[in-house]
């Protein structure tokens, strides 16, 4: 299950590495259009309108919680590469005692804040509500984000893109499933509650998988110790990485803001597009996380020739 980078064709290595990535991205923004066409053909535009009004800000929070989780794998990875798995074990107990805490101040901090938002926003008052419900529990549910995203991380830091992947399908299915039966069954309109427990859910399987199939990762009771060099590395190199995917969502909230004062037919519109235009992105970010995690291992090993072959 977990694969070393260090040795074998760096070409071959990444391309394999990359291409459940791309497939799982490739499935989740599929999943983004279904949800898209669901939310129109069965609720109508104001509804489609209200998930997408707050887009901007939810591509701020949530791309710093996957950027600062993918941050947290690249020394994972590196002491893999240099095998050295007591500090893998350390590093990894760590991560997951910063993420907690993040999920804990991110939840309140966006779920007291969610309301003066929308209106930043300049949210229409005729989709505020529905917006408001929306994007409360989209905020909700930050710490399942957190833990799927993480543990997905780990996984890939010690080769493994296959799993990450499974989960991901599997959560994608079972998104669409329940997105059905909670706007068409129980009629709760767009509240996001089935992506949540869809997110829920494929965090939970990847905790399980670690626990059970994944020695490496497997946590004693020596393991389980804070240390301040450890949390000092992580968040040197989580945050920033966190801040890099999210940084550009600032300039897509002004845009957000001025596209809101033109309607909620503007915002329907809007959205749309935006799950159109999500595809193109998908190569991008599955190769550059191969490459990632190619340069981590090949660092930890001490190999910088190789990792050169590995840009290149």
């Amino acid at each position: 299950m977990t694969k070393n980078m260090t040795t074998g064709s760096p070409f071959k290595l990444i391309m394999s590495f990359a291409l459940p990535l791309l497939l799982g991205n490739l499935l989740q923004q599929t999943y983004n259009l279904i949800d898209a066409a669901i939310v129109g053909r069965f609720l109508g535009s104001d509804a489609l309108a209200s998930v997408g009004a707050s887009s901007s800000v939810q591509f701020l929070v949530l791309g710093f919680c996957m950027g600062t989780a993918c941050g947290f794998g690249v020394p994972i990875a590196r002491h893999f590469g240099a095998g050295d798995i007591k500090k893998l074990k350390q590093y990894f107990y760590n991560s997951i005692v910063i993420t907690a805490v993040t999920a804990f101040v991110l939840t309140t901090v966006c779920a007291v804040l969610c309301s003066e938002i929308l209106k930043l926003l300049s949210t229409p008052s005729n989709i505020f509500d529905d917006a408001y419900k929306y994007l409360l529990v989209i905020f909700l549910g930050i710490p399942f984000t957190l833990l799927y995203n993480l543990l997905s991380s780990v996984l890939r830091s010690v080769g493994d893109s296959k799993t990450p992947f499974v989960f991901l399908a599997i959560s994608t299915v079972l998104n669409i499933a329940l997105d059905l039966v909670c706007v068409i069954v129980f009629r709760w309109g767009c509240m996001g509650a089935a992506t949540v427990v869809a997110q829920a859910i494929s965090g939970i399987l990847c905790a399980v998988f670690i626990m059970k199939k994944v020695n490496v990762l497997k946590l004693s009771k020596e393991d389980r110790a804070m240390s301040k060099p450890a949390v000092l590395n992580l968040i040197i190199m989580g945050f920033p990485m966190g801040l890099q995917y999210s940084i550009t969502a600032i300039g897509s909230m002004v845009m957000q803001s001025a596209n809101n004062k033109l309607g909620s037919i503007y915002v329907s519109g809007f959205t749309a597009g935006a799950r159109i235009k999500q595809f193109t992105m998908c190569p991008y970010d599955a190769f550059a996380t191969g490459a990632s995690v190619f340069a981590s291992q090949n660092l930890g090993a001490g190999n910088l020739k190789r990792i050169k072959k590995g840009i290149r």
